[in-house]
C-alpha cells in the first residue's frame, strides 16, 4: 500500500479544497450588476469552467452577459432540439433543495456547504446512511454515488462529518482527517489504529473501511491504517469536473453539435470575404477579414422580452492550408444592444463580421459561419488568404483597406480586427469596395521597409503613385496622384502607417481599378498594391454596419500559439517551435503552448530542450496531459536526470485521475534513485488502473 509523506499530503489537500467556495471578488466581478454576480458566485459556480469564468468576466454589456448566459445553458443541454433544457432544470432543482435542506434555509446558504456543493455536482446519492448517535463518534453521513461520468470510479463513497454540533457537515478525507477525526474520545487522540477499533466497534467494520477508503473495490488494513491516494485524487477531480479535459471535449462536441444544426439551415450564401494583412512592430503578421452579407436583414436584430434591442451571432472561423489541412479553428461573439432609432438605420444596412486571424507567411483557406443565435439560421462562405513573406531588405506593401467613419482610434494591445501599427479602423472593404456617387475613398496601408535600426542603407524618402481607371474601355486616361513621404519614424520591424484620401467626386457608376505603387529613391524596385471600386448610384447604394468580437484574454500569447499552429501546419516545425516558446513564455501557464512544443521537440529528437521543460512552474501547478509528461519524462531519462523525473511526475499524479502509465514512468524513476519501495508500491498502483 503506498504510503503519503505529511508535506505531499498537506500539498495535496491544501488543493483539493482551496476551490470549494469561489474566490474572492476581482476587480471586474465587482463591477457586475447583482444579477450577474449571483449568477456567477451563487448560481453556477460549481459547473463553470475557469475558462468560461474568464469570458464571462471579459463582457461588457448586459446584452453581452445574457447572450453568454444563453449559450451557456445552451450547451449544456442534452436535447439540443428540445424548447426545455433538464440539464438547467435539474441544476436549479438541485441548488433550491441545498438552500432547503443544508445551512441555514433564512439564508439560502446551503449551496456553500460542503454536501450542497457535492449535491450540485454530482445530484442525489443512491444511498444515504445516517451515523448521527454513535457512541464516541462524531455525527457523519455516508452518501454512497454510482458515476455518471467516465472521469470518476464507477462507484464511491462520500463521507461526511461534524467537528462540532455548532458546525455544518466537511467532507472526509482519509488522509487529512485520518479515523481520529471521527472519534470523540481521548483514547484515541492521534492514534489512527486506535480510532478505527472505536469506529468498528460503534458502527462497523464497512463504516471504518470508509474511514480508510472511499472506494469500495479498494483493500483495507483495519490493523495498520494506510491510506492510498486514489480517494483524495477522486475528491479532486469533483472538485476539478468543469475543468477536467474530458467534461471540455464533451462541452466542445455540443458546440460543434450546435453548428452543425445551424449550418444545414437556409442561410444567405452570397455573402462576401474582403481580407487585409499588416504586421506589428515585432513583425507579426496578423489577417483581418470582414464577412458581408449581400443584402439588409432586419432579423439580424431581436428583441428582448422588456423591449430592448440586440444583436447576437456567432462566427466559427475554420482556417485551413491550401492542402486542407486544419490549422485551428475560432469562435467570437458578435453581441451589443442597439437603440430603436440605431435599429432603424441598421434594418437598411448591411451587416458584415469582422475578425481576426494571427498567421505565419503561407496561402490559407478560410471558411467563416455567421449563425444568428436570434433566427438560428447560418451563413457560411470560403476565401483564399495569402500572408506575404517580408524581406527586410526590400519594399512591400500591406493590403489597401478602405475605412469609414470614424477615422481610425488607437488599440493599445493591436489585438482587434483591422488594426495596424496598433490603430484600429473600421472596414469598408479590402480588395474590393463599393461606394456611392461622389463619396470619397479614404485608405489606409503599411509601407513594410527595412527596419529602423538600418536606417542608413536607404533614402528615407518613398514616393507613392495612385493609379485608378475604368476596367472596361473608355476614352478617358487613367487619374494619376502623386505623394512624397518620409519613412523615418517608421516601428522597429520597418512598418510605417500612412493612408491617402482618393477623390472618386468626378467618377460615374461603374467598376474601377485602383493601383498604389511605392518606391525609393535610388532605388529600381517599386511595390504594389490594388482594389477593386464599385461606383454604384447613389439610389442604389446601400452602406454597411460591422460588428466585431473584443480582445481575446489570451492575449499575445494566444496570438503566438496559432501562429505556432499554422506553421507546423504548413511542416515548418522550426518555426512553429519558436512560435510555441514564444507563446509559453507569454503565458507559462498556457498548457496547450506546453504540449505542442512538447510534441514538436519530441519529434525533432531534441532531447535536452525537451527535458529541460520540467522546469516550467505549471507542472507543479495544473494537470498536464499525460503524453505531454510521458515525452518529459522519457527525454529527462535520456539526459540522465531521474531526480527531476521523480519530482515533476510526484507533483502531477497528485492534480489528475489515476493513470498507470504515469506510475511507471514515476516508478522506473525511482528505481534509478534508489527507492525501490517506492517504485513497488507505484507498480502495484498501475495495476490497480488496468
Amino acid at each position: 500500500m503506498l504510503r503519503f509523506r505529511s508535506s505531499l499530503v498537506l500539498f495535496l489537500i491544501a488543493l483539493l479544497f482551496a476551490s470549494i467556495l469561489p474566490a474572492g471578488a476581482s476587480k471586474s466581478e465587482k463591477n457586475l450588476a447583482p444579477t450577474y454576480r449571483h449568477w456567477l458566485d451563487v448560481e453556477v459556480p460549481y459547473i463553470i469552467s475557469s475558462d468560461e469564468r474568464k469570458q464571462f468576466l471579459t463582457l461588457t454589456t448586459d446584452p453581452e452577459r445574457d447572450s453568454f448566459i444563453q449559450a451557456f445553458w445552451r450547451v449544456r443541454n442534452p436535447d439540443s432540439n428540445s424548447e426545455s433544457n433538464a440539464y438547467k432544470d435539474e441544476h436549479y432543482r438541485r441548488l433550491a433543495y441545498v438552500n432547503d435542506h443544508f445551512g441555514t434555509a433564512k439564508y439560502e446558504n446551503g449551496w456553500r456547504t460542503d454536501m450542497g456543493r457535492i449535491y450540485i455536482i454530482l445530484g442525489p446519492p443512491k444511498q444515504r446512511a445516517a451515523y448521527h448517535e454513535q457512541a464516541n463518534l462524531r455525527p457523519m453521513e455516508i452518501w454512497f454515488y454510482e458515476a455518471e461520468t467516465p472521469v470518476l470510479p464507477p462507484f464511491f463513497y462520500i463521507l461526511f462529518y461534524k467537528r462540532s454540533a455548532a458546525d455544518s457537515y466537511r467532507i472526509y478525507s482519509p488522509t487529512q482527517d485520518g479515523p481520529v477525526a471521527l472519534v470523540t474520545t481521548g483514547e484515541s487522540m492521534n492514534d489512527n489504529k486506535m480510532a478505527l477499533k472505536f469506529i468498528r466497534k460503534s458502527a462497523g467494520d464497512e463504516v471504518a473501511k470508509t474511514a480508510i477508503t472511499l472506494l469500495p473495490t479498494e483493500g483495507a488494513d483495519f490493523e495498520n491504517f494506510q491510506p492510498s491516494m486514489d480517494s483524495d485524487m477522486m475528491l479532486a477531480t469533483i472538485n476539478d469536473l468543469p475543468d477536467n479535459p474530458l467534461t471540455k471535449q464533451q462541452m466542445e462536441a455540443n458546440r460543434l453539435r450546435e453548428h452543425v444544426t445551424a449550418s444545414v439551415l437556409t442561410g444567405d450564401q452570397t455573402a462576401i470575404i474582403s481580407s487585409a494583412v499588416f504586421r506589428d512592430d515585432q513583425g507579426r503578421e496578423t489577417a483581418s477579414y470582414l464577412l458581408t452579407s449581400a443584402r439588409p436583414d432586419p432579423r439580424i436584430l431581436g428583441r428582448h422580452p422588456d423591449g430592448s434591442l440586440y444583436y447576437d451571432l456567432s462566427l466559427r472561423t475554420t482556417v485551413l492550408t491550401q492542402a486542407g489541412k486544419l490549422v485551428y479553428d475560432q469562435e467570437e461573439p458578435l453581441i451589443g444592444k442597439v437603440t430603436e432609432a440605431q435599429a432603424g438605420v441598421a434594418a437598411k444596412k448591411k451587416f458584415a463580421a469582422e475578425c481576426r486571424l494571427p498567421l505565419v507567411p503561407g496561402r490559407y483557406t478560410v471558411v467563416a459561419t455567421l449563425t444568428n443565435n436570434v433566427t438560428h439560421i447560418a451563413t457560411r462562405q470560403h476565401a483564399s488568404i495569402t500572408v506575404p513573406v517580408v524581406k527586410s531588405e526590400s519594399i512591400a506593401l500591406s493590403d489597401l483597406l478602405a475605412y469609414t467613419a470614424p477615422a481610425g482610434v488607437i488599440d493599445p494591445t493591436g489585438q482587434l480586427p483591422f488594426t495596424a501599427s496598433k490603430v484600429r479602423f473600421t472596414p469598408r472593404g479590402a480588395q474590393s469596395v463599393y461606394l456611392r456617387t461622389g463619396d470619397k475613398l479614404p485608405l489606409v496601408f503599411q509601407l513594410w521597409l527595412d527596419p529602423k535600426t538600418n536606417a542608413a542603407t536607404a533614402s528615407d524618402k518613398v514616393h507613392l503613385h495612385y493609379v485608378f481607371g475604368a476596367v472596361t474601355a473608355s476614352h478617358e486616361g487613367p487619374s494619376k496622384e502623386e505623394e512624397e513621404i518620409d519613412a523615418s519614424n517608421r516601428d522597429s520591424a520597418g512598418n510605417l502607417l500612412t493612408g491617402h484620401t482618393v477623390d472618386t467626386s468626378g467618377l460615374t457608376p461603374g467598376t474601377y481599378r485602383l493601383v498604389v505603387g511605392a518606391n525609393r529613391d535610388g532605388v529600381q524596385q517599386t511595390a504594389y498594391a490594388a482594389l477593386t471600386l464599385h461606383v454604384e448610384h447613389a439610389a442604389d447604394f446601400v452602406d454597411t454596419w460591422t460588428a466585431y468580437s473584443g480582445a481575446d484574454p489570451g492575449g499575445v500569447a494566444l496570438d503566438d500559439l496559432k501562429r505556432g499552429l499554422s506553421a507546423e501546419a504548413q511542416g515548418a516545425d522550426a518555426d512553429a517551435q519558436q512560435w510555441y516558446t514564444k507563446a509559453l513564455a507569454e503565458d507559462p501557464r498556457n498548457l496547450r503552448a506546453l504540449d505542442k512544443l512538447a510534441a514538436i521537440l519530441d519529434r525533432l529528437g531534441k532531447s535536452d530542450e525537451l527535458a529541460a521543460l520540467n522546469q516550467q512552474p505549471v507542472l507543479m501547478e495544473s494537470a498536464v496531459a499525460p503524453k505531454t509528461l510521458l515525452s518529459i519524462s522519457q527525454a529527462l531519462t535520456k539526459t540522465g536526470n531521474p531526480k527531476a523525473q521523480v519530482r515533476m511526475l510526484e507533483a502531477q499524479i497528485k492534480l489528475q485521475p489515476p493513470n498507470g502509465e504515469l506510475y511507471l514512468s514515476l516508478a522506473s524513476a525511482c528505481e534509478a534513485t534508489g527507492d525501490t519501495a517506492r517504485a513497488r508500491d507505484l507498480r502495484t498502483l498501475a495495476a490497480r488502473t488496468q
